[in-house]
């Protein structure tokens, strides 16, 4: 990745080689590896927290589910309690019953369906956070590795300048 970058910015390169380009400082370089350190940085920053706010929601959603779920769980033994506790049930009135057991028993489905759907979300989220996270780390470390090309270029710079006053001085 280094290499691209190098050859890629012409600037860059030449902080590479620990030279300069005719017009070009070394401060400038250290702009433009300043500005291309920044904007990866943010980059990475603004995906990573979409991500989380991402797995963040899906983890609220799956607990609303599993209290749903409970709840309805819980609705359906009641239903099912009172169906066995009646003697003589009337046919309209356990035909209505049947009806909202089998309701309730689909809910109750649909909300562990969905459960699982979030939960393989969650893990799918997490383990692309990590991919990021990663990722974030790598470039971090390009980047630690293009400041210290920056600064080695920065001083053989300032030990030719230095020379060349010398030279300077000695030739007056």
């Amino acid at each position: 990745m280094l290499r691209l970058i190098l050859e890629t910015s012409p600037l860059l390169s030449c902080v590479h080689r620990g030279c300069c380009v005719a017009g070009h400082s070394v401060s400038e370089l250290q702009v433009v590896l300043f500005r291309f350190s920044t904007l990866n940085m943010s980059k990475f920053h603004g995906e990573l927290t979409q991500r989380e706010q991402e797995l963040l929601k899906i983890r609220r959603d799956s607990d609303t589910k599993a209290a749903q779920l409970v709840k309805m769980e819980k609705m359906l033994q009641t239903t099912k309690n009172l169906l066995d506790k009646k003697t003589e049930p009337g046919s309209e009135s356990m035909g209505y019953q049947e009806n909202m057991v089998e309701d309730l028993e689909e809910k109750v489905r649909s909300s562990r369906r969905y459960r699982r759907n979030s939960l393989h979300h969650t893990q799918m989220l997490e383990s692309q956070m990590k991919t990021v996270k990663g990722e974030l780390v790598g470039t971090l470390d390009h980047l630690q590795e293009l400041r210290n090309v920056l600064r080695r270029s920065q001083q053989k710079a300032e030990e030719r300048k230095a020379a060349m006053e010398k030279l300077a001085a000695g030739l007056r």
